[in-house]
């Protein structure tokens, strides 16, 4: 590598590459005590309240309601870059973080007669992230300064994404084999993207090369929209349509802030801006998932699909073009989003101990809906299809029925790294190859019914 350019490139490669878009996983979270060991694949067969999330419709089937707390303890996450850095060398990050959480109660009205109202809160996706690291070593990186450049740089990188759904649950009887119902959500997203690159050169002449580059997003949208459902029980057979309208969009705004510096080398750039109040919005898309269930003796078999709409491109934030200060080129930081039309699917098995004690077990897919080789910066990363395995027991304690079991999530991609900060002496203009990048999760569950 023989100049800066390369090491600048490096840093964007990684901090790219590492970006966990969360906004292209649609089965990330699953909710609810005995669903989430099924994996969630139970949009036929659910049998708790979290019937608010994957079927409004099965509700008005329950005979018994009961107030559901699913609170996941903490989730372990882990990413590596094999030979990010060069051939041997792998730069990897993990973080521990309390996972998000789903509760859900019924409002006992008696007017109501046979027909439920619930209401639920759930964390439709989060993200929660941090990461930085630093170079310093002596590299020849300037063509025109002969030797090697005394060297430091390093880059952060962090991003926070919540998207928050509360709702309200009707659901009633068309018959004794069939239930309709329907949840209006309110949901509310906010968005804190934050990334700061800064490299610096000492040349043999005494003069300083430096490439800074920051930018901060911050951004929050209020959405409303809908989710329709049929639960059909048919002893042993259960089955279930769910329909998920787009959001409508209520209010959203946020601000941006880019700068971007170059000194010291052929060229120079002085660019930045920062702009308050911009408009922001967040799209969730039309999804229709399908599901049954058929009980073998003692065997649940659950099965599971969803297929969701594509997302045509859209500004995530709108701001204003706004020229360089340092060559008039006219620019804009502009946040934006699409994403592709995918289809999930699940399967669970529950082994039926006794009338209160059950053994779970499901394994679903999270493709990304992460459309290739877009244009577009909200979902710059995550390539990489996730797989969700999970297992558990439900059984009773004092007064609860108990919730106890854990989920591990996995992913990999690899891609064409083209920048080795350690290149073979012997040939040092070889340094294209492929990365490998790595996802893991581990979350433990905990859960009760009361």
């Amino acid at each position: 590598m023989k100049n800066l350019y390369g090491i600048i490139l490096f840093f964007f490669i990684i901090s790219y590459t590492i970006t966990n878009a969360q906004e292209t996983y649609y089965w990330n979270i699953q909710y609810g005590t005995r669903s989430t060991l099924l994996g969630g694949a139970v949009i036929g067969s659910v049998s708790d309240l979290s019937a608010t999330y994957y079927n409004p419709g099965a509700i008005a089937l329950f005979e018994d309601i009961q107030f559901i707390l699913s609170a996941r303890i903490y989730q372990f996450e882990n990413y590596t870059l094999k030979g990010g850095a060069g051939e041997g060398i792998d730069l990897d990050f993990s973080n521990v973080t309390p996972s998000p959480s789903f509760i859900a109660f019924d409002l006992d009205f008696g007017f109501l007669g046979e027909d439920k109202l619930a209401v639920s809160l759930l964390t439709r996706q989060s993200t929660s992230f941090e990461f930085s690291t630093r170079i310093i070593d002596s590299l020849d990186i300037i063509e025109s300064s002969p030797g090697k450049e005394s060297f430091a740089g390093g880059f952060r990188l962090e991003k926070d994404f919540n998207d928050f759904w509360g709702g309200i649950t009707y659901s009633t009887k068309l018959s004794e084999l069939v239930g309709l119902g329907i949840t209006g959500y309110f949901a509310y997203d906010s968005h804190r993207i934050g990334g700061e690159t800064i490299l610096q050169a000492l040349q043999s002449s005494g003069d300083i090369a430096s490439f800074t580059d920051i930018s901060n997003y911050r951004f929050n949208s209020l959405r409303a929209l809908f989710k329709f459902g049929v639960g059909i029980n048919l002893n042993p057979l259960t089955l279930g349509l769910t329909v998920t309208s787009p959001d409508l969009s209520i209010a959203g705004s946020g601000s941006v802030g880019t700068h971007r510096f170059l000194s010291g080398v052929d060229s120079t750039i002085f660019e930045s801006n920062f702009q308050d109040d911009v408009d922001a919005t967040y799209k969730n898309p039309l999804s229709i998932g399908f599901g049954g269930a058929y009980r073998f003796g003692k065997v649940n078999v659950h099965i599971s699909a969803e297929w969701f709409d594509k997302i045509n491109s859209y500004y995530v934030v709108d701001s204003e073009p706004y020229f360089s200060q340092g060559n008039g080129e006219l620019l804009t930081n502009d946040l934006t989003h699409e994403a592709k039309s995918i289809i999930n699917f699940g399967i669970g098995f529950d082994f039926i101990m006794s009338s209160e004690v059950i053994i779970s077990a499901g394994f679903v897919t999270d493709f990304t809906a992460k459309v290739e080789n877009t244009e577009t910066n909200l979902s710059s990363a995550s390539n990489w299809d996730v797989y969700h395995i999970t297992t558990g027991a439900s059984f009773p304690i004092g007064g609860s029925q108990t919730t106890l079991g854990i989920s591990y999530s996995f992913g990999n991609d690899t891609f064409q790294n083209e920048i080795n900060i350690t290149p073979d002496p012997n040939d040092p203009d070889d340094i294209s190859r492929e990365t490998e990048v790595g996802f893991s999760r581990i979350k433990v569950l905990f859960g009760f019914e009361l």
